[in-house]
């Protein structure tokens, strides 16, 4: 009866030991709260602006021309 209560004891440990190390290694989803969203909007603006200067800019002749 003592084994048996043991056994069971290190098995329920062992579950909650392996939910605690799973955690730390792949937490839990949590879903950004609406500041978040919104600074991830604007940030993701921003990265499109800058790609479409630098495309446009790429594409000027008058660069082109100054460097060969």
């Amino acid at each position: 009866m003592g084994t048996s209560f043991i056994l069971l004891l290190v098995l329920i440990v062992s579950i909650l030991a392996t939910k605690y190390v799973s955690n730390k290694i792949d937490p839990p989803y949590v879903p950004p709260s609406e500041e978040e969203q919104q600074e991830l909007a604007r940030k993701a603006k921003a990265a499109a602006a800058a790609f479409a200067f630098l495309a446009a800019k790429g594409r000027d002749p008058e660069i082109d021309s100054k460097v060969k």
